[in-house]
């Protein structure tokens, strides 16, 4: 037990050094006082593996996906406007070319096809995850080892840290899969017993392995759980980040991620009604399970770390923000009201408000009416509008609404040490960011373990393809959808408040009504009136469905979308038009399809005789096993034709 002890120590307290609440982690701080019982030492694991990027999401890795090359905007999750001063005494800012998913990193990737390459780097943060699932989830294999060694009570209070540990790691390694394809699984997590090559699996078996594991647990659970002394039952309450020890929601969670990989996995030949059995369909989640950062979550209007930001996700977005204007992908979709920008609740989408950040027109200022308007696809386009030169747009410099005092003083910027933060880069251009408020902004930030919007998207497609017997037609689980994810957005922008609101005193009205939006009364019949436009044809309501899984997930599922676009072509993103004479780039509805992420290159010389078997698939264009699909995810044109 000693050795085990030290050994665990170091990554443990590696772990809790930043966060800011003591409490889980203030008897780790001397070993020498210390020494634990079975069940304390593996809930501390358990707790760090709660707290690894796949669910505590990472700065480091979402500010890089923010920029040129990420998947958030190859997939259009993001305009990445890339800002360049038209006048710095003014405040104006416009794009002069677009430095996206096309360009740059064309022979790093070596993709032959210009037209069709995305532009990842050499090691980028997506080729990284492969790595990250080995190093983050390691303490799954301690796990596992510590309670294989126990027996009787000490066992029955720590098996519950393992079935649950091997969920986690199955929920990782299934989003490696889904990057990947083949990837080392069973032979992994096994460096205790000399095993350090592991071989790569066939995709599909993982698949059915993780489904069978999910499974077993989900109907054991309650019964372990029952096993475990008062005491243990006391600590896993307390280490349990996710849940706070509620087994029930465990299972529900569980039964989520049954529904959502053998939906997925139904386009790869695995069956979906073996798994989706009524123990599953009729105990899944009804309410959003969200957890709160174990670090401060207080992101001021201004640049910063540790209290005033973290190393979390919200300041990758706040680093980046210039960066997330929303593209037309997802903002035509949800501004159904075409003959103006302004936001109409009696048709738009009710999300609108709290997912994107509104405008003001400078010649608007005495009648203020926020305005939604997205990146286009076709760059030449956007250029056109943002110099004033477009045939029929004009163009139109926005105004900053957060006014401190009647002198008209700003308050400090979201970003300032990059020069700029929105009362800068929205004054200078005609484009929509995502609400700040919403985001990044917020005192008491609550990550997403899964939302009851994503449950019911999967429950519209079972329907809809008629994959096992399900309750409800598509229609009905359809609008569940689109009214759950109204309640979850409103709900994620309701944080902003505490610390925040003071940051932010005096808070002008216009400024409440852009960033913090009341409910609109609309939601119930605008998602009526969406779920009834599916007709029966599959494709066509995919394409539905799927519009609505783009619009829920937006910034925070973009791996998941990512996955979900290849798997069944929908929804169909925009092909990119652009002229760069600089760099000799003339690209007209291009359409750059990528099917799978390339290994690290690391896995060429740390894992060379396994690496070798699978090198033949190393590229960007074989398709994982569940896409099965090979006509394009893009549209023919861009939504904004002109």
């Amino acid at each position: 037990m000693k050795k085990l002890l030290i050994l665990l120590i170091v990554p443990l307290m590696m772990a809790t050094v930043a966060s800011c609440e003591s409490e889980l982690d203030s008897l780790w701080e001397n070993p020498n006082t210390y020494t634990p019982s079975a069940d304390a030492i593996n809930s501390g694991m358990f707790t760090h593996i709660q707290k690894t990027r796949f669910w505590q999401l990472d700065y480091g890795e979402w500010y890089w996906m923010f920029g040129n090359g990420g998947i958030p905007v190859m997939i259009q999750v993001t305009g990445g406007m890339e800002p360049a001063a038209i006048s710095v005494g003014e405040g104006k800012y416009f794009n002069e070319v677009y430095e996206g998913a096309l360009l740059g990193n064309y022979v790093n990737i070596g993709y032959p096809d210009a037209t069709r390459a995305p532009g990842y780097s050499t090691n980028g943060n997506e080729r990284s995850r492969f790595s990250n699932f080995y190093t983050n989830l390691n303490n799954y294999a301690l796990i596992r080892d510590e309670v294989a060694n126990l027996e009787g009570q000490a066992k029955d209070d720590s098996q519950i840290y393992f079935e649950l540990a091997t969920v986690l790691k199955n929920v990782v390694a299934l989003q490696t899969v889904d990057l990947f394809n083949k990837i080392p699984y069973s032979s992994a997590f096994q460096g205790n017993d000399g095993v350090f090559n592991a071989s790569y699996d066939d995709p599909k078996q993982i698949y059915e392995s993780v489904l069978d594991d999910y499974v077993r647990i989900a109907a054991a659970l309650p019964g372990v759980a029952a096993k475990m002394s008062a005491a243990a039952k006391s600590t896993f309450a307390k280490q349990d980040l996710f849940f706070g020890g509620d087994v029930d929601k465990w299972v529900k969670y569980i039964n989520a991620q049954i529904l959502r990989s053998a939906v997925r996995a139904s386009e790869g030949g695995i069956a979906p009604s073996k798994y989706l059995t009524g123990d599953v369909l009729n105990n899944l989640p009804t309410e959003d399970y969200l957890f709160k950062s174990r670090q401060e979550c207080q992101q001021t209007w201004g640049a910063g770390s540790g209290a005033n930001g973290g190393e979390l996700f919200w300041r990758g977005l706040s680093d980046r923000f210039w960066r997330i204007t929303v593209p037309d992908n997802i903002m035509e979709r949800m501004k159904v009201d075409k003959s103006s920008r302004v936001y109409n609740p009696n048709v738009d989408d009710p999300r609108l408000p709290v997912i994107a950040m509104g405008f003001v027109r400078s010649d608007d200022a005495a009648n203020p009416q926020p305005e939604y308007y997205g990146i286009s696809g076709n760059w030449n386009r956007n250029l056109q509008v943002l110099m004033g030169t477009h045939p029929t747009e004009p163009r139109r410099i926005n105004i900053y609404p957060q006014v401190v005092d009647s002198t008209g003083v700003f308050i400090d910027d979201i970003n300032a040490a990059y020069g700029g933060g929105p009362n800068e880069y929205v004054q200078g251009t005609p484009w929509t960011f995502y609400n700040p408020m919403t985001y990044m902004c917020v005192e008491d930030y609550h990550f997403k373990i899964e939302s009851y919007a994503e449950v019911e998207l999967f429950l519209a497609e079972v329907a809809l393809k008629s994959l096992a017997p399900v309750a409800g037609d598509a229609k009905t689980h359809l609008q569940n959808a689109i009214n759950a994810s109204v309640d979850f957005w409103y709900t994620m922008n309701g944080f902003a408040n505490g610390t925040l609101a003071a940051t932010l005193k005096p808070y002008s009205d216009l400024a409440k009504k852009i960033l913090q939006p009341a409910k609109p009364v609309n939601a119930a019949a605008y998602a009526t009136a969406v779920a009834n436009k599916l007709t029966g044809d599959v494709e066509a309501d995919m394409e539905i469905i799927m519009q609505q899984k783009y619009i829920h997930l937006n910034l925070i599922g973009v791996y998941e979308l990512f996955a979900e676009i290849r798997r069944t072509r929908h929804p169909k993103i925009e092909p990119v038009s652009l002229t760069w004479d600089k760099i000799g780039v003339n690209l007209a509805n291009a359409k750059m399809v990528i099917e799978r992420v390339r290994y690290p290159d690391s896995e060429r010389t740390n894992n060379a005789a396994e690496y070798a078997k699978v090198e033949a698939d190393d590229n960007w264009t074989t398709p994982v096993f569940w896409s099965t699909k090979r006509d394009s995810y893009f549209l023919d044109n861009a939504l904004k034709t002109d």
